[in-house]
């Protein structure tokens, strides 16, 4: 219990260095919070892979934020979804003020906080976008239930192709210090293990994306292991499919 205690903070340490370092307009810092190579899905616009912090840095325009009437931000909630000694999943929200403290932006986001070389960061960002109390998000929620149920068949039954179809790209898993990205259905080869989905909540829905929280058994012909794992999955260009995942093993020492 108190390993994961120690774990939790870990993850909120983290996930809050990210805010702060934000906060503080300075394109280094906040490039600092992360790990690489770092990669953020969302359902809108390209989706950059930063291979360093240098190249990160560069990317970050905080003019133009603060054009938009930016002063700071702050969390609405974040909370430890699963742990383990090398990677974490935290959902969190978190809205942009003006200077007269009025929200002028929210996005819910689901991170992969990893250890890489003793030092934790954040090694993805898992998009979702902001839906308010008065839409419905039930009815993708429920294609997603679908989705992630035909991929694991499919997976399954080693019906890579039409695996394949039920993701979007570029598509992303995360590891720790790595990604593995297909850029295309080609690229997909499937697994040899079984899977099967034992525990499926949504963390966080919007109206183009769901981030998803997993509890997995998978099997080979020697063992059978309990993992942990997180799904975004996106509407891009009309097309719902898995965009990112990542996986943690919850019993790892």
């Amino acid at each position: 219990m108190e390993m994961t205690q120690d774990l939790e903070q870990t993850g909120l340490d983290a996930v809050d260095r990210f805010i702060d370092t934000w906060n503080s307009r300075d394109p280094e810092r906040w490039a600092a919070s992360l790990n690489y190579p770092h990669v953020r899905p969302s359902p809108f616009g390209p989706i950059l892979v930063a291979q360093d912090a240098i190249e990160y840095a560069s990317r970050v325009d905080f003019d133009q934020v603060v054009a938009t009437g930016w002063d700071h931000s702050e969390w609405d909630y974040r909370q430890v979804i699963h742990t383990s000694p090398e990677k974490i999943h935290v959902a969190g929200q978190w809205s942009r003020y003006d200077a007269e403290g009025e929200v002028i932006h929210t996005n819910p986001i689901l991170y992969i906080v990893t250890r890489v070389d003793g030092s934790w960061g954040i090694q993805s960002r898992f998009g979702s976008d902001y839906a308010d109390d008065d839409h419905d998000t039930s009815g993708l929620e429920g294609r997603t239930f679908s989705l992630i149920d035909d991929f694991t068949s499919h997976l399954n039954n080693n019906n890579v192709e039409a695996c394949a179809e039920l993701l979007n790209y570029p598509h992303y898993g995360i590891g720790i210090g790595q990604l593995q990205e297909y850029l295309g259905p080609a690229q997909f080869t499937g697994t040899e293990h079984k899977i099967t989905v034992t525990s499926l909540q949504v963390l966080q829905a919007g109206k183009m994306s769901v981030n998803a929280g997993l509890d997995l058994v998978v099997r080979d012909d020697s063992s059978t292991n309990e993992f942990q794992a997180v799904v975004n999955v996106t509407v891009r260009d009309d097309h719902l499919g898995i965009q990112a995942w990542s996986v943690l093993d919850p019993n790892a020492e």
